[in-house]
């Protein structure tokens, strides 16, 4: 009988065994990829509210805004106080420079000068006081308004319009947002299929018999788990979903190993 050379029958016999670790089927669970809270980090009452649940949204979309009169005020007020502190400012260059012109002929004292100098560097310190309160005040402004920090879906609305909102303690959850394009899903691997994968490596996932793009994100180098004396290990996927197409957090999924 032909036997085959021990170094190739070596070889297809890994190959061989390689295979169903490739192929395989992984049972996983949907999970979000990205799921936020958002408050605003200052009080004050709320105006608007033009989300509700299930609504989709683009970054940078308004999702809550607070009564922004008392904002508006501030910032109006800090830009009157730093036009003030900048024209001081720019009489109080104009004295130092008349006074070190005198203080060069000796028509100055030493006293003279320094209270020109320091008359210079106090006009500058409100300046700064002002620009940092001017700074201050439209951040608070910016912060009256909840935008969506990517795209997603809105998944629970805690705010109405006329409710106070306090922060002074802790950041009060107003309206939490997830990223309906870009889903998660987990499952355990043994060690030959986590050889196999690295980050960033096609896969294909399906859920109630749809295909789904999806990629590696992680494999973990640690077991999370035993199956017998077998070790496992963390598997993370990126699932793609196109806007045709509908996933819900906790479904199960298959991840094909291509």
């Amino acid at each position: 009988m032909n036997r085959l050379p021990p170094i190739l029958a070596a070889g297809m016999f890994g190959l061989l065994a390689a295979l169903p670790a490739a192929a395989a089927d992984i049972a996983a669970v949907v999970g979000w990829s990205q799921r936020v809270e958002l408050g605003t980090l200052v009080s004050g009452v709320v105006s608007e509210v033009p989300v509700r649940p299930g609504q989709s949204v683009h970054k940078d979309d308004l999702l809550i805004s607070l009564d922004k009169r008392g904002f508006d005020s501030q910032v109006s007020r800090r830009i009157a106080e730093q036009r003030h502190a900048l024209a001081l400012l720019e009489e109080a260059k104009r004295e130092d420079e008349r006074a070190a012109e005198l203080y060069d002929r000796t028509l100055l004292s030493d006293y003279e000068r320094n209270q020109a100098l320091i008359g210079l560097q106090s006009a500058r310190a409100a300046a700064e006081r002002a620009r940092a309160n001017l700074l201050a005040a439209r951040l608070d402004l910016e912060h009256s308004q909840i935008r969506a920090p990517f795209d997603g879906v809105v998944l629970v609305v805690n705010a109405a319009p006329g409710q106070s909102v306090v922060t002074e303690l802790q950041s009060q959850p107003l309206v939490t947002l997830a990223d309906n394009r870009t889903y998660q899903a987990r499952a355990q691997v043994d060690a030959a299929q986590a050889g196999l994968l690295q980050a960033g490596a096609p896969l294909t996932a399906t859920v109630r018999g749809q295909s789904f793009e999806a990629r590696v994100s992680y494999v973990g180098y640690e077991p999370v788990a035993q199956s017998g004396q077998e070790p496992r290990y963390e598997l993370v996927a990126d699932i793609i979903a196109s806007e045709q197409q509908t996933v819900r957090v906790g479904e199960p999924v298959m991840l094909h190993l291509d």
